[in-house]
């Protein structure tokens, strides 16, 4: 609707996590550089949190990316609710026949003698769970059963778990005791900085646009999208989109503060007193660590 008004060639606050959007916040790059390290080099499961909004998502489908071809990874966004839909999800995925009558054991026997093929090849296989802290205690329990096929001493599957930080304290009830034991790298994506934030918006405009883009967000209404946002990116995105509409009715090429407010005020369904997490810390060995 306003791209031609501000010279954009697709909409740069677009709800989408494609790759030449990932802005490296200092979060974000060393979220995604550790999780990348410790699937590559087999060192264990890995767990990411973070609240709503925050870039999960995204992270995880750049780890595909930075994994590439050599690697086959299968993203499983719906948690599985029993120990049999985890397997069938993953055998599926990896394109096992996996017929609705098919018994647990027997796909359990092929998906290992597949994983197996693979390792013979040397191909790392990376398994992806979203929204993990929606997993049933079946399906977790079936995780650490997993994690432990190996190969001369290398796992099969790499796990890595992405999901709210309700996740993390499930996970340190005592009778998850064996399965975070298998976790070696534990990082909470926190919001961006106020700085992360404003170059975050400035990184999906110039994406969007190239060297041709008219369009402005002074310092004062930057300072304002992070006040609102504390720095989750989802609602920057969403915040920014909705600025570039008003400004584009009111022929306006630069977005100020009084856009900012009228936004904040007509257009969305939350204020400038949003709690703020902390940022994202790396925990190497343990997720016991409270906040």
């Amino acid at each position: 609707m306003y791209l031609d008004f501000y010279r954009l060639n697709e909409y740069p606050f677009a709800l989408s996590c494609e790759e030449r959007y990932f802005y490296e916040s200092a979060v974000h790059a060393e979220a995604l550089a550790n999780m990348t390290y410790t699937v590559q080099q087999r060192k264990g499961m890995v767990l990411i949190t973070g609240e709503v909004g925050s870039g999960k998502t995204f992270v995880s489908n750049m780890l595909e990316a930075k994994l590439g071809l050599g690697a086959t990874t299968v993203t499983v966004q719906n948690p599985p609710q029993s120990g049999k839909q985890l397997v069938r999800a993953l055998a599926s995925r990896m394109g096992l026949n996996t017929p609705s009558a098919a018994d647990k054991m027997g796909m359990i026997d092929e998906l290992q003698e597949h994983l197996v093929r693979l390792h013979h090849r040397g191909r790392l296989v990376a398994l992806v769970l979203d929204e993990a802290q929606d997993l049933s205690n079946a399906s977790l329990e079936e995780l650490r059963l997993l994690w432990n096929w190996e190969q001369k001493g290398q796992r099969l599957v790499q796990i890595v778990l992405i999901g709210q930080p309700e996740l993390r304290d499930r996970l340190t009830e005592a009778k998850w005791e064996p399965l975070r034991q298998r976790i070696v790298l534990s990082y909470h994506l926190g919001p961006l900085t106020a700085k992360d934030a404003a170059m975050y918006i400035a990184h999906r405009i110039r994406v969007a646009a190239g060297d041709d883009s008219r369009t402005v967000f002074t310092p004062h209404a930057k300072a304002d999208i992070y006040a609102a946002t504390n720095g989750i990116p989802r609602l920057i995105n969403v915040l920014c989109d909705n600025a570039l509409l008003a400004g584009y009715a009111q022929r306006m090429q630069t977005v100020d503060r009084p856009i900012i407010a009228e936004v904040l005020r007509d257009m969305t369904c939350w204020g400038l007193q949003a709690t703020c997490e902390p940022t994202g810390r790396i925990y190497p060995a343990s997720i016991a660590t409270k906040e």
